[in-house]
């Protein structure tokens, strides 16, 4: 197992961080899912956002691969181009929030901009030896966002999303 750390601070006075944990043999206790059709989800390693607000992991009612879903190897683009936001309460619609970004190879940061005028600007951080990748930045409780943008290397603007709150 490789953990990164993707990003850490603090929001509302507590701690927070998101980690990615890839696994390159399924875990012992982990079984792939069931898809619609009955037929059973490709995979043959597993990769996890294990994403805490205040010492609590967001979605740890659910189990311990809860927050984790089957890749093929080390560079499966399935796993790459989606964006959440996270917290503990509501779905994330209140409280301590997280962004969360598995961004495409060519994006090398994030900007999310809140609708008080604060910018947050969060790096993209790859997990070694394989191509999955994230950025995270913390919401705090009552703020809106306005728009979430990704840049490349060259800064650049690659994608810009007003569909967050």
């Amino acid at each position: 197992m490789v953990t990164q750390a993707i990003g850490t601070g603090r929001v509302d006075g507590q701690r927070w961080s998101v980690a990615l944990e890839f696994h390159e043999t399924l875990p012992t206790g982990y079984t792939l899912p069931t898809l619609p059709d009955g037929s059973v989800a490709p995979g043959t390693s597993l990769l996890c956002q294990r994403m805490f607000i205040g010492g609590v992991r967001i979605d740890h009612q659910g189990g311990p691969w809860t927050d984790c879903q089957p890749v093929t190897g080390t560079d499966d683009p399935s796993a790459s181009g989606g964006m959440g936001l996270w917290g503990l309460h509501d779905k994330g619609l209140t409280g301590s929030r997280l962004m969360v970004s598995n961004p495409e190879a060519d994006v090398a940061y994030g900007v999310v901009s809140l609708s008080d005028g604060t910018r947050m600007k969060a790096t993209t951080v790859t997990v070694p030896g394989t191509a999955y990748r994230a950025w995270a930045a913390a919401i705090p409780n009552g703020r809106t966002i306005t728009t979430v943008d990704q840049y490349d290397a060259h800064h650049h603007r690659l994608s810009h999303d007003t569909n967050w709150r």
